[in-house]
Formats: structure tokens, sequence, C-alpha cells
């Protein structure tokens, strides 16, 4: 049996959402409300140390890290693969998701925490409230980055400066598919769905320089086909528990 425990708009949820539909995988889902704050519930921690979703759930043994899961997925269901045979390929599809998960998600989730209004969960709160909060955090890094984002926000600069950084990416990726329609060949890969929830977020983010296809046409046309796969719209769009 697979359970996942996760958000309906997190984009490391989609990714895994996406994985699970890309290879038609049967799974029970259970929402953490990350606007009431339950993944740093004591329960919730226990199963991930992290503090963040997504979490699967396999016959009683839990993982953690997004990444990680779908590609556990990918070697435990078999049937519809989604890694590249060759090694080489396989090694070039790792790098494409260290890269997504340590430089762009980390650009984005600054962005998103002025843009998306992140920081409203946590204004009127007293001081003693916050307090609670930071001693919630799962790690002396996360207090760190959370308690100086709440008091100082996310400067201009920053920002900029993690929009930079995703632009680069963005090149590469433009680079890699004006030679192939894929980001490791001819087959759709889990390098792929990585990237795919992050180009919402952009939108989301008023960000319109990195969607302008005019200046990259070869990704906006992988994004154009992206969204049209089943398993994309599958795993991508999940509905709003309270709605």
């Amino acid at each position: 049996m697979l359970k996942l425990f996760h958000w309906f708009t997190s984009t490391c949820s989609k990714r895994v959402r996406i994985c699970l539909a890309e290879k038609e995988l049967q799974w029970e889902s259970q929402h953490v409300r990350l606007d009431k704050l339950e993944h740093l519930s004591p329960e919730y921690v226990r199963l991930n140390p992290e503090g963040v979703v997504p979490t699967l759930l396999h016959d009683g043994r839990v993982l953690i890290e997004s990444n990680f899961i779908m590609e556990y997925l990918d070697e435990v269901f078999p049937e519809i693969p989604l890694r590249p045979a060759d090694p080489f390929e396989r090694a070039q599809m790792r790098i494409w998701m260290d890269r997504c998960e340590h430089v762009l998600h980390k650009s984005v989730n600054a962005i998103s925490f002025v843009r998306q209004g992140r920081y409203k969960r946590y204004e009127g709160k007293s001081e003693e409230e916050l307090q609670a909060i930071f001693a919630k955090q799962p790690s002396m890094e996360k207090r760190s980055i959370l308690e100086r984002r709440i008091r100082h926000g996310v400067s201009e600069e920053e920002m900029n400066f993690g929009e930079a950084r995703i632009a680069i990416i963005l090149n590469e990726m433009e680079d890699c598919l004006t030679r192939r329609p894929w980001l490791c060949g001819d087959d759709y890969s889990l390098a792929d769905i990585t990237y795919a929830p992050f180009f919402d977020r952009f939108q989301a983010n008023n960000m319109e320089q990195l969607v302008d296809w005019s200046a990259r046409p070869a990704l906006g046309d992988w994004w154009a086909r992206t969204q049209e796969r089943a398993g994309f719209k599958k795993g991508f769009f999940f509905p709003d528990p309270d709605a």
C-alpha cells in the first residue's frame, strides 16, 4: 500500500503525484495542512524529521524527500520506467534534479514568501507565539531562515539574486532542449517531472521574464508538451481538501 502525506499546492508534493500518475500507481491521500502548520506537529515530525511534505508510506516503511521518493517508486515499480536506461543519462538526470532542488527550489521559496503572501501567516502574532513557532522548527537552519524572514523580510536584492539564479538554470534547460525533446534524451524522465511544478509557480509569483518563451522557445515547447501529458494533469491538479 502507498500512502502519500502531501499538500495540494506544494511543488514537491506535485512532483511525487505526477510520478505516481505517470506510473499509473494507486495511492491513499493524507493531506498535511501547511497553512495550519500541521507539518510541524509532533506526530508529523516523527514521520518526517525535516517537517516538510511530501512523505511516502509504503507497506509500513517511511520515505522522505521528493526526489528520492520518485527514484524509489521508479525502482520498486519498474513497469513504466521514468529513469534513463543509460547510466550516463541517469547520472545527468540526477544532476538536473539536484540543481532543481538546491538552486531553483531554494530561490523560488524565498521569493514566494513575499509574493504569495506567506508572511501573512505570522502577522499579528505575539512574541510568545512567534517563539513557539520558531521552537517547532525541526532544525536550527530552518529556524534561522524563518526568523530572519519574519523579522526582516526578503529584500529586493535577495529576490533579484534568486531570479538571476533561476534564469541561469532555465538557460541551461533551453540549451539542452534545443538538442533533444526531453532533459535526458528522447524519453520523459524524473528530471522533467522535477522541474514541471515550478513553471506554474513562476507565473504565480509574477516572474514574467522567466516565462517569456520568445527568449527560450525550446523551453516553451517543452512546457507546452509537459502540460499535455495525462500524468501531469492528474498529478499537478489536485483538489483543495477544504473547497
